[in-house]
């Protein structure tokens, strides 16, 4: 039977880790009003590699520019934007690496935008997947650092 963990969400993460705007050229064809070339603005909201939102923004890039605060909200305020793990890649924010180990965290705290540093008590366990590349954590936060993780195993 498959063990199932749950994965925490990492202090600051970001609800998505590169976001492209790309013009996409298409053939339109009409006997009234001629042949010709149009385009149409797309962009494209990303996690892991993977696009996990799009969006349209006619034809101009300046549009979609100018849209792109206002749609990366809305995408937000929809749950497109995923912040916890899925423990197959690293949860390193920007990489999309296969994860090589599972970590159990052994103390939260409440991080991030209030930052009160207080430890949160759980029954719960939380663990997070790192990269080899990014398994070592470092000393310097509060929650997300070397001393407070457990190595649970390798993937």
């Amino acid at each position: 039977m498959s063990e199932k963990y749950n994965y925490a969400i990492r202090p600051d993460a970001q609800p998505f880790d590169e976001i492209r705007i790309r013009i996409i050229p298409r053939y339109k064809e009409s006997d009234i009003s001629g042949d010709e070339w149009r385009i149409s603005v797309l962009t494209e909201y990303m996690r892991k590699s993977k696009v996990v939102h799009s969006t349209t923004s006619g034809s101009s890039i300046e549009a979609a520019a100018g849209l792109l605060y206002g749609r990366l909200i809305e995408a937000q305020d929809n749950g497109k934007g995923y912040f916890g793990g899925d423990g197959i890649h690293c949860d390193q924010e920007g990489c999309s690496n296969k994860a090589t180990v599972l970590l159990k965290i052994i103390k939260q705290f409440c991080v991030g935008g209030g930052n009160c540093g207080q430890e949160i008590k759980s029954h719960i366990d939380h663990y997070r997947c790192f990269c080899e590349d990014h398994k070592q954590r470092g000393d310097c936060d509060l929650e997300d650092n070397d001393e407070n993780y457990q190595f649970v195993k390798n993937l």
